[in-house]
């Protein structure tokens, strides 16, 4: 027993410097850190034809997306749904940012969402009519009076007026053209594109005046954090000029109109029908 110790201690050592060389194997050999998890966030944006269709493209998904490209760690998650739905996503909390919004001017408060305090863009109004009974500007603020009281349909969220909800372009146009309501305010892109593809040439046009475009976002701290993530994103797509290109894809209107009045909101001078929306500096 006593001439296989040497034998033994052999062993002993040699696995002890094999568990010496396995500990000090070098750090760059051990297994890497996980990824940091990246933060989804959801976006539901309402159908428009054109600017965001239900192929998920447009010039409002194009935003959307170049936001997204800002930020690796960040995945925003796009559905298009009919703009109710896209906006009761947002109130519910399934949704983190929504499109399309035009900023209110009233009533902020009694809404149950909010909307993002840097706007991307401003888009012309304009208010149509039927040619045999022309409606102007002026008229729908009762400034110029009228015989009776005005059917006007638009989103009564931001309108200076009371009006009666719109539930499509295309139903209000046709509406219009066909004698049941006196006029209809609409953003004059959208309006026109379909104003164009029904091919109605009894409808008469005069600018209304210039509104915000912003996304609504949840009211609380999570809409705060939003709020500011979207400046943030916003500001930076606007100094590098990805905002314009990106606004720049929004067709302007079809045709010309008249020289309209100046619009109520900001008693501007009368102006011609703005060719395209404009970004904010």
């Amino acid at each position: 027993m006593t001439r296989h110790i040497p034998l033994l201690l052999l062993v002993v050592t040699l696995l002890g410097s094999a568990t010496l060389g396995q500990s000090q194997t070098p750090e760059s050999d051990a297994a890497p850190e996980p990824p940091k998890p990246v933060r989804i966030l959801n976006a539901h944006l309402g159908e428009l034809p054109g600017l965001i269709n239900a192929d998920k493209t447009g010039p409002f998904v194009d935003l959307v997306h170049a936001i997204d490209d800002l930020y690796p760690d960040v995945t925003i998650k796009i559905t298009i749904y009919p703009i109710a739905r896209a906006m009761a996503g947002v109130i519910s909390g399934k949704a983190d940012l929504g499109l399309p919004a035009i900023r209110n001017l009233k009533d902020i408060d009694m809404l149950a969402y909010r909307f993002s305090t840097r706007s991307f863009g401003k888009v012309a109004h304009v208010i149509y009519s039927n040619t045999a009974y022309p409606v102007t500007t002026d008229m729908a603020y009762g400034i110029v009076p009228t015989k009776r009281d005005l059917l006007i349909e638009a989103v009564p969220d931001y309108m200076p007026f009371p009006v009666q909800r719109s539930m499509s372009i295309e139903q209000s146009l046709r509406k219009l053209s066909r004698g049941r309501i006196d006029a209809f305010v609409w953003a004059q892109e959208e309006a026109d594109l379909m104003l164009k593809q029904l091919g109605l040439t009894n409808i008469r046009r005069e600018f209304f005046g210039d509104f915000e475009d912003v996304f609504i976002i949840q009211k609380g701290t999570a809409g705060d954090e939003m709020d500011e993530f979207l400046r943030q994103a916003i500001d930076q797509l606007a100094a590098t000029g990805k905002l314009a290109e990106i606004y720049e894809k929004i067709h302007p209107p079809m045709w010309s109109g008249n020289p309209p009045h100046p619009p109520r909101l900001n008693r501007q001078p009368p102006r011609q029908l703005r060719p395209e929306r404009t970004i904010p500096a």
